[in-house]
């Protein structure tokens, strides 16, 4: 299960002034919201404040891991069609994140990723997000 986490943290403008952003991270591999909270303070050693913690139950995975600081997370929605009992087409759609230099980058994960699916996919959309980290 993935949990998104808003931080309110303070950091330094290109002046030398004190700014307070809100930084947003994923955690992964819980099951609770104390544990998503405890999970974020730890990351930020205790110097900022959580203000939200939100369940993400759609996120399913993420299909590649951060090889460069360069590299942003991008969040593909995929559609699965398949036929049920009664021979009806039915459709299901799953997201999963991406780590990618570029929007182009990004979809060849994502159409690489789909190609080894056993089920017809496809790509739906595909937008970069404002989470910077999945700890």
């Amino acid at each position: 299960m993935f949990y998104e986490v808003s931080n309110k943290i303070t950091v330094v403008d290109k002046k030398g002034n004190d700014k307070q952003i809100v930084e947003k991270i994923l955690v992964e591999n819980i099951n609770l919201f104390s544990e998503a909270e405890l999970k974020s303070i730890e990351w930020y050693n205790n110097e900022n404040e959580v203000v939200a913690i939100k369940q993400l139950p759609k996120l399913m995975e993420f299909v590649n891991r951060r090889e460069s600081e360069d590299q942003v997370i991008y969040a593909a929605t995929i559609e699965s069609v398949f036929i049920d009992d009664d021979d009806n087409e039915k459709t299901t759609r799953y997201i999963v994140g991406i780590f990618a230099l570029s929007l182009e980058n990004a979809t060849k994960i994502a159409i690489e990723y789909m190609r080894g699916g056993m089920t017809d996919l496809s790509l739906v959309s595909l937008q970069k997000t404002k989470i910077v980290e999945v700890i």
